[in-house]
C-alpha cells in the first residue's frame, strides 16, 4: 500500500491510550467545516462504550507533528468508529473529507444527470473518485482480512432481531440464522460514500435496499419550553421490563445490553404504578433520537414532541462540551411526513440525507479484481 491508503486502527479499549486518540480526533472534527457532517460520528465518539473490539479506523497519523490536516494534504481522508463485535447493530460509523465538498462528486443515487461536473473538471472529478474509493477498498481489504469478534450479545437474542426483521419481509422464506460476519451494517452514511459504496459494489442491497433519511440537526438552545404533561400522566424511565415492548414497536434490531446503556425517557399513566408506557424515545449512540414511539391510543396529543424537547434537554448533559454548539441529531426515512414535521416544529434543521447501508466485505475482492 501507498502511504495514502495506509489505514491505522486505534483501539479504544483501553481509556489511558484512547484518550489521546479521541482528544486528537475530536478536535480536527469540531472545525466548522466538518461539524456538523460529522455530527453523528463525532458524538458516537464521545458517547464511549468502548468494547475490547472498538476501534478508530484512519488514514491520517494522528501522532503527526503537524495535526491530522497536515498528514496528506489535499488526499481525500477518513474517521470511521467500528467496533465489529455489536452485531447486529451498527458496526461503522463514519466521516469522509469528501462529504463536505459542493461539488457533486459521482453521480447521484436516484441517476439524476444535472449538475454533473463540466468537461473541464470532468478529469479532476474522475480523479477524485478514484482516489476515494481506492480509500474505501484499502478500509475494506483492511477489515476483509481481521478476523471478526464473536458479538457481544447472546445467540438467541441475535436470532430474535433476525426473526423480527424477516417477518417484516414477505419474501424471506428463509428461517432466520446468525449474522454473516462478512456483512456489516454501515449507520447514518452520508449520501456521496452511499453513492461510492454502491459503484464498488460493495452495497448488498438485496439484504438493506437503499433509502433515504432526512438528517435534522436540533440546536438545543433553540428547543421550546417544556409543557406540563396532564394529569393522567407522568413522566418516567423505562427499565428492563419494558423492553420486549420496545422491540415489539420497531423493526431495529437492538439488543438489551445497549437499550439498557442507553439515555431515555417514557410517559406513564400516572395509575396504576406498574402501567406500561404510553410513549418513550432514547438518545442513540450517535446523539441521535431513537426508537420513538407513541402507542396507538394516546397518538394526536402531542405527547412525541414534549417527549423529544425534554430528551434533548435533560438526558444528553455527557455529549455537551465547554464552547462547542450543543446539537442534536434526528434521522427521518424520507416520506415519513408525520416525523419530518415534528422535527421542524422542534426547529430541526434538515441538513441533507444519510443511509443504513449493508456493506459485503466479500465484493471487496470482487470490486479489487476488476480493477476499481
Amino acid at each position: 500500500m501507498t502511504k495514502q491508503t495506509l489505514i491505522t486502527a486505534y483501539s479504544l479499549s483501553d481509556p489511558a491510550s484512547a484518550k489521546p486518540i479521541l482528544a486528537t480526533a475530536l478536535e480536527h472534527l469540531r472545525q466548522p467545516a466538518y461539524f456538523k457532517t460529522a455530527l453523528a460520528l463525532y458524538h458516537r465518539l464521545q458517547f464511549g462504550r468502548f468494547l475490547d473490539s472498538s476501534y478508530l479506523y484512519t488514514n491520517l497519523q494522528l501522532d503527526s507533528p503537524g495535526g491530522p490536516d497536515a498528514t496528506l494534504d489535499k488526499a481525500p481522508w477518513f474517521y470511521a468508529f467500528i467496533d465489529r463485535g455489536c452485531r447486529p447493530e451498527t458496526e461503522v460509523w463514519m466521516f469522509g473529507s469528501w462529504e463536505i465538498e459542493t461539488q457533486r462528486p459521482i453521480q447521484s443515487l436516484n441517476n439524476d444527470t444535472t449538475n454533473q461536473p463540466s468537461s473541464n473538471d470532468s478529469l479532476t472529478t474522475t480523479t477524485r473518485n478514484e482516489d476515494i474509493r481506492a480509500l474505501l477498498l484499502a478500509l475494506l481489504h483492511t477489515l476483509q482480512s481481521e478476523t471478526p469478534p464473536p458479538s457481544i450479545h447472546p445467540d438467541d437474542a441475535v436470532l430474535t432481531a433476525q426473526s423480527q426483521l424477516a417477518s417484516a419481509d414477505a419474501h424471506s422464506p428463509k428461517p432466520p440464522r446468525l449474522p454473516d460476519p462478512t456483512i456489516m451494517l454501515w449507520g447514518a452514511v452520508h449520501t456521496t460514500t452511499t453513492a461510492h459504496l454502491q459503484a464498488l459494489g460493495v452495497a448488498a442491497t438485496h439484504l438493506l435496499p437503499i433509502m433515504p433519511n432526512h438528517t435534522f440537526v436540533f440546536p438545543i438552545s433553540s428547543l421550546p419550553a417544556p409543557v406540563p404533561l396532564s394529569p393522567t400522566l407522568r413522566w418516567g424511565k423505562l427499565q428492563k421490563q419494558h423492553f420486549p415492548l420496545v422491540r415489539s414497536r420497531t423493526e431495529i434490531a437492538r439488543q438489551d445490553f445497549t437499550l439498557a446503556r442507553l439515555p431515555n425517557l417514557a410517559i406513564f399513566p400516572a395509575e396504576p404504578a406498574d402501567a406500561a408506557p404510553v410513549a418513550w424515545a432514547f438518545v442513540g449512540l450517535d446523539g441521535s433520537l431513537t426508537t420513538l414511539h407513541t402507542e396507538a391510543s394516546h397518538r394526536r396529543m402531542g405527547l412525541a414532541t414534549v417527549l423529544t424537547a425534554k430528551l434533548f434537554r435533560e438526558e444528553m448533559g455527557f455529549f455537551w462540551e465547554e464552547g462547542v454548539e450543543r446539537l442534536a441529531l434526528g434521522n427521518v426515512a424520507v416520506g415519513n411526513e408525520a416525523s419530518a414535521s415534528m422535527c421542524r416544529r422542534l426547529d430541526g434543521k434538515d441538513i441533507g440525507e444519510v443511509y443504513w447501508v449493508r456493506v459485503d466485505l466479500n465484493a471487496n475482492s470482487q470490486a479489487t479484481s476488476n480493477g476499481v
